[in-house]
């Protein structure tokens, strides 16, 4: 064998893959459900019940779920770059890498409208029945 020849590192294999696996995972459902925490924001304004303490269980509900969502947005968005560095770093494909940041990247936009949505609405029914 020829000593110039440097052997792959068998254990940097596909894991640029399976982070962007990871990424394109989280930032997916982020992206599935922030349309529907939209329509349940708007089914709160309309139909909730209006007692003092359900009102208040619902803005700290809101405020937990946002918090639980952007927390999920910043990982997906943490694996998506993490895998594209590695694909570069390790010569890989780098498709699902960007392709689960692109996605992630979505999902923590969408979230970000979806968490001022939801909070406004949470906040207002809190100042105006509590």
């Amino acid at each position: 064998m020829n000593a110039s020849v440097k052997e792959p590192d068998v254990r940097w294999q596909r894991h640029a893959a399976e982070w962007g696996i990871a990424s394109l995972a989280i930032g997916g459902v982020l992206v599935l459900a922030s349309p529907m925490t939209l329509v349940l924001s708007a089914q709160v304004w309309a139909h909730s019940d209006r007692t003092a303490e359900v009102v208040l269980l619902h803005a700290w509900l809101a405020r937990v779920g946002v918090g639980v969502a952007l927390l999920l947005a910043i990982t997906g968005l943490g694996c998506g770059v993490k895998a594209l560095h590695l694909a570069f770093v390790c010569e890989e494909p780098a498709g699902l890498a960007f392709g689960g940041l692109v996605v992630s990247l979505a999902g923590c936009l969408l979230w970000v409208i979806t968490a001022v949505a939801l909070l406004n609405t949470t906040e207002s029914l809190l100042i105006l029945y509590r």
